[in-house]
């Protein structure tokens, strides 16, 4: 105590103690009067702003759901927390305005604080589960195997794993959310039904002033659930952030700063809430027997209304950084490409020339981690690795032809072939001038040809490991692209079976990391 009152008196903390007549008047005095009515203008001001602004962002980002900046942060996940933030935010302002029940009061801090840091909590959970979940679709596709055609062996195959480790992600991310809100939701009402003297300071519909309730601490055991939990969501904020500094994120205001800044908000304002609510609170619990009250902290709580405050700047943060910044970073991308649209640096046709370029893929692989949308650069590589495997089954064909034995296609080792160009994929020790014929761009193949059995399993394993919508690793191709995939796998298949599917999955990357690769190696690709 003695440091807060050195640092109380640098700050100009008012550290007199207060008397038992001043705190009895202090108790008394509520927010709903004459003394605060300009105070009160400014924050209907804030009220109808905010309100508005959260609408109208709440709409745009909606309608974004499909844009890949929205889709990045978990549309679902996010647009319900902007809901939840937006009601929190709404009931946390209204008794600046309005007498509101107690009840209004404790539901926001049991159960709506909960929900809302719950949602964030899971957000930054699967910002390090995912980050590093698309590290692991990198490894674990770069040692994949696959079913032999001619030792007809069976090995292991990624995606069974791959599928089951997205399903636990997302059943640990509901089960996070879900749980505890049950247990906020029940313990909250249990401690109201079975307490007479709560149900009396907390009536549900009795609208009184909040400043007074707060003050009092009416209702004083409802609020041992939002302590408790406070608690618990403290300790995982903190583990959470320190997780988060491992995590990299290609954009400087991306999702990780999103969720490490709030992550460190939410620390510092409930530590100070913590301190507030001890030091100025009557017939707390907390309090002990004849101690003494300063009035610097009486003046505090006034001023952030109980400290409710705090948390509506919370809530106002949490909202921009998860709703409004990701509309911002939206449109301010479309301005980018559109004052680069004459650079040719910026065409398809220039794009397809550095997904030939290994060392560039590399990079956009890294990127592509980084926004966890790496199964797109997966897919284009082990496109082309197909492509490579046709290619060299024509060759094999037409010396089995120039022998006069076609049979002597069947010897050839298509497994070791295709490894050797897994590895050439994944290896940096790769040599870049054996991929320096551009081989994508210079080799010519008939689409329609029927995939010949010896390189057929390829193809279904790629089916299985991209396009199949069970598939972790599948990208975001349009329902027809999948539709017409499936119908044709499952009849007769044709080596240009994935060739519409290329087309989106280069326009999607052309969209979303090309961006990023040409703002960090512009200078690189010109040479």
């Amino acid at each position: 105590m003695n440091e807060i009152m050195t640092i109380g008196n640098f700050l100009f903390f008012n550290n007199s103690i207060v008397s038992k007549e001043e705190l009895e008047a202090y108790s008394q005095k509520g927010f709903l009067n004459e003394e605060f009515k300009a105070e009160r203008y400014a924050y209907i001001f804030i009220f109808i702003f905010t309100t508005i602004l959260n609408i109208v962002s709440l709409i745009l980002f909606y309608n974004l759901r499909n844009s890949y900046i929205v889709r990045q942060r978990n549309f679902g996940l996010t647009f319900a927390e902007g809901i939840f933030i937006a009601i929190n935010l709404f009931i946390t302002l209204l008794p600046q305005i309005v007498p509101v029940p107690c009840s209004l009061i404790i539901f926001s801090a049991n159960v709506l604080n909960t929900i809302v840091n719950l949602i964030f909590l899971t957000r930054s959970l699967r910002v390090i589960l995912y980050y590093h979940f698309n590290i692991f679709k990198v490894t674990s596709i770069s040692k994949k195997k696959y079913i032999s055609p001619i030792r007809e062996k069976y090995y292991d195959e990624p995606n069974n794993y791959l599928h089951l480790l997205s399903k636990k992600i997302v059943i640990v991310n509901t089960l996070f959310i879900a749980i505890p809100t049950f247990i906020a939701i029940a313990a909250t009402i249990i401690i109201y039904l079975t307490d007479s003297k709560v149900r009396e300071e907390c009536s549900i519909w009795r609208a009184d002033d909040m400043m007074l309730s707060l003050k009092n601490n009416k209702g004083e055991k409802l609020y041992l659930v939002v302590i408790i939990f406070g608690f618990f969501i403290m300790i995982f904020n903190f583990i959470f952030g320190c997780l988060l500094i491992f995590v990299k994120d290609v954009n400087k205001y991306g999702v990780k700063f999103e969720c490490l800044s709030v992550s460190i908000m939410i620390l510092i304002f409930n530590i100070i809430n913590i301190i507030l609510q001890k030091n100025a609170t009557i017939k707390s619990s907390y309090f002990e027997p004849n101690k003494n009250i300063y009035r610097g902290f009486l003046d505090i709580y006034e001023k952030t209304k109980g400290g409710k405050i705090f948390f509506s700047f919370i809530l106002m943060y949490m909202f921009f950084s998860s709703i409004i910044l990701p509309i911002i970073h939206y449109y301010n991308n479309i301005r980018s490409k559109n004052y680069y649209f004459q650079d040719p640096i910026n065409s398809v046709s220039y794009f397809y020339k550095v997904l030939n370029n290994p060392s560039l893929v590399n990079e956009l692989r890294q990127i592509a981690i980084k926004e966890f949308s790496v199964e797109n650069v997966l897919f284009w590589e082990n496109y082309r690795i197909l492509k490579k495997m046709v290619f060299r089954y024509q060759q094999e064909y037409k010396k089995a032809k120039e022998l006069c034995d076609e049979n002597i296609i069947t010897q050839y080792d298509f497994e070791n072939y295709y490894f050797q160009q897994l590895h050439n994929n994944f290896s940096t020790k790769y040599n870049e001038s054996s991929n320096s014929e551009n081989f994508m761009e210079n080799y010519n193949y008939d689409p329609n040809m029927l995939i010949p059995k010896e390189i057929l399993p390829y193809f279904i394993s790629f089916y299985h490991m991209f396009i199949d919508y069970n598939s972790p690793s599948v990208v975001n191709i349009s329902g027809i692209s999948e539709r017409e995939i499936f119908n044709e796998i499952s009849l007769n298949p044709t080596v240009g079976i994935f060739d519409s599917a290329k087309d989106e999955v280069v326009e999607m990357m052309y969209n979303t990391i090309y961006p990023i690769l040409l703002r960090n190696n512009k200078k690189k690709l010109l040479v």
